[in-house]
């Protein structure tokens, strides 16, 4: 019995489950006569106006609950996370596969859960799914799924997640569509790998599949320098990417005119990397893969410029805000700064270089905190010459790190450093 439903983490003063007698260590056993298997399943049966709620108390007596509620109310339970399914596959590219060594487990977990795509956006690949899987995604309405599709090609699709049980991808999107499944779907783009014929053919068949697969993002690979053993894949250069971008504007044109959608999106690295202008933001539709790095950037450029820096920002004594980011986005940040009057205010964007993944990762997404500290530290030995030189009194420090860099749970980086950590080191605020 301990084992079964789902554990009751914490209960909201006040709320329903309080008036009923639940408390934080009791377990859910059934809704309605439905044995709750994780979050997802109180999810979709906790909706209903009349309830009929099975409860395992901490002392083993089992309780069963009539609740009545308004539709949709919330009972105000908290309950434990659901634990990740694997990955059965293999990918060439699995930036897993390219972490550092003796860092925390959590790093080396190939994620492959349905129920995370629904709930987060994660991409999956459709290849470790049950038919039960199947008819909980359609029965729940998991809908939209974020899908890895990399290609369409039944044959490279087995080569490119080294998975020989592998389906083809299309016949799994079929499916999900029959099933009014929404999917909004990927390619990671490996020069020489899936490019080429390969790339214009899965574009093509997934533009098929509209509207059922509703956008497909071309995203550039990321590699790490911590590659020993692993297959051969080519970096991504400019000249590359620009070509990249020329190839995904083609397909829009086209596809406006089929389908009156871009549907193909081209992620904002490739722009940096190919040094290219972004296009306008109407230029990406609804933004349907923001967290993918797509529309993200020009996003952030648009909303800066509508805002309204006509009143300088001031403080009272002199301040220097030091703004970390990664060197794709560093100076873009840097220009957007320079339109904002500050009267006793010092803006400073200090560019992270990645030494913990290697100089090749570029997002900010992906600056861990051991490098921020380490960058600091040289930055204001740097400064504290110049300062000296020049007999410059020094104001407040205070260092701003963007929430992207933090993990899910929003308390540490990508190597375990916490901010707190941070500010100990750096004797400044966070």
């Amino acid at each position: 019995m301990a084992h079964k439903g789902l554990e009751v983490l914490s209960v909201v003063p006040g709320s329903i489950a309080e008036e009923v007698g639940i408390k934080a260590g009791d377990r859910l056993l059934s809704l309605n006569g439905r044995a709750l298997k994780d979050l997802l399943d109180y999810r979709f049966l906790v909706g209903e106006e009349n309830l009929l709620l099975e409860v395992s108390k901490t002392n083993n007596e089992v309780w069963e609950v009539d609740i009545e509620k308004a539709l949709d109310e919330d009972l105000g339970i908290e309950t434990e996370e659901m634990k990740i399914r694997q990955c059965p596959n293999k990918c060439l590219f699995c930036f897993v596969d390219q972490m550092p060594e003796g860092q925390r487990k959590a790093l080396y977990i190939r994620d492959e859960d349905y129920r995370f795509s629904f709930l987060f956006g994660n991409y999956i690949t459709l290849t470790n799914l049950s038919r039960k899987d199947k008819e909980r995604i359609f029965e729940q309405k998991m809908s939209p799924l974020y899908i890895s599709v990399h290609t369409t090609d039944p044959v490279l699709r087995q080569e490119l997640l080294e998975n020989p049980k592998a389906r083809p991808t299309l016949e799994e999107i079929a499916e999900m569509t029959e099933h009014h499944i929404v999917l909004h779907t990927q390619i990671v783009l490996c020069p020489g790998l899936n490019d080429g014929h390969y790339l214009t053919k899965s574009i093509q068949e997934l533009a098929d599949c509209y509207p059922g697969v509703e956008s497909l993002a071309i995203v550039p690979v990321g590699l790490t320098r911590h590659r020993a053993n692993l297959p051969a894949v080519k970096t991504v250069d400019a000249h590359y990417a620009r070509e990249l971008i020329a190839l995904v504007y083609t397909w829009q044109e086209r596809f406006k005119k089929t389908l009156g959608e871009p549907f193909v999106f081209a992620a904002d690295e490739w722009y940096v990397i190919g040094d290219v202008v972004f296009p306008p933001l109407e230029a990406y539709g609804a933004l349907q893969q923001l967290e993918n790095g797509v529309g993200m950037l020009p996003l952030f450029l648009e909303t800066f410029e509508k805002t309204d820096f006509s009143e300088p920002l001031c403080a009272e004594e002199p301040t220097r805000f030091i703004l970390v980011t990664g060197t794709s986005f560093s100076s873009f940040l840097t220009d957007c700064l320079k339109k904002v009057q500050c009267d006793n205010i010092e803006f400073q964007v200090l560019t992270i270089i990645n030494h913990f993944f290697g100089d090749s990762i570029t997002v900010a997404g992906l600056v861990t905190g051991k490098d921020i500290i380490n960058a600091v530290l040289e930055n204001r030995t740097h400064r504290y010459s110049r300062s000296v030189t020049r007999g410059e009194t020094k104001g407040l420090d205070v260092l701003l790190i963007p929430e992207v860099m933090l993990a899910e749970t929003k308390k540490d980086f990508l190597d375990g450093t916490t901010p707190q950590e941070i500010e100990a080191a750096l004797e400044m605020p966070v």
